[in-house]
């Protein structure tokens, strides 16, 4: 059965960069006992450079690949790649808007990264807490509740209707990053995200 192109598009989407407006609700093993984590959130997007891999699964569908992903404050640019290295869609944004060109080369334009899937796809999915989320921080100006792992850094953090699981943190130019991390929405989307190599300004 062959898979239908706009699933296909909405995974690339959903690997490029999964992010979300919705507030945080009353999460599993999120209590009032808890010890919740207070985080100092930079002011502006921590600029990196990173090369990884991803996976999302999202019901019956699943992909796998490598990420190669470039943000500073002012724009970024993230690659999506086969395992083989074929190209699978390629993402560019900044203030004047975004733009995602796929494997078959069509082009999508927006003004917004939310936009931009609303259009292409016609559907409303979260797409702004993954570029804060990579570098251990909750997106700013969203609820959001945090658990401590054993070191006392980020281990767990509910936001924007996601379950995200940080480990494998290190040592990176003077900041501690995570080297993996899986965001769970619900019992039929996750994505998964182990990085490689990172490069901070």
């Amino acid at each position: 059965m062959r898979s239908d192109p706009r699933r296909g598009a909405f995974l690339a989407i959903c690997l490029s960069s999964l992010l979300g407006l919705s507030g945080c609700a009353n999460w599993p093993g999120f209590n009032s006992e808890s010890r919740t984590l207070k985080i100092a959130i930079d002011a502006t997007p921590v600029a990196f450079r990173l090369e990884g891999r991803v996976s999302v699964n999202a019901g019956e569908e699943s992909f796998s690949g490598g990420l190669v992903w470039r943000r500073d404050t002012r724009d970024e640019e993230l690659l999506l790649r086969t395992p083989l290295g074929q190209g699978v869609a390629e993402l560019r944004g900044g203030p004047l808007g975004m733009a995602l060109e796929n494997a078959e080369g069509r082009r999508y334009f927006a003004a917004d990264a939310d936009t931009l899937v609303r259009e292409a796809l016609g559907l409303e999915l979260p797409l702004r807490g993954l570029a804060w989320w990579v570098v251990g921080q909750p997106r700013p100006d969203a609820e959001y509740r945090a658990l401590p792992d054993a070191d006392g850094r980020l281990g767990e953090l509910a936001q924007d209707g996601w379950r995200i699981f940080f480990s494998r943190y290190a040592m990176h130019s003077g900041r501690w990053l995570p080297g993996k991390l899986s965001a769970r929405r619900g019992d039929d989307l996750e994505v998964r995200v182990v990085i490689d190599a990172w490069e901070l300004p």
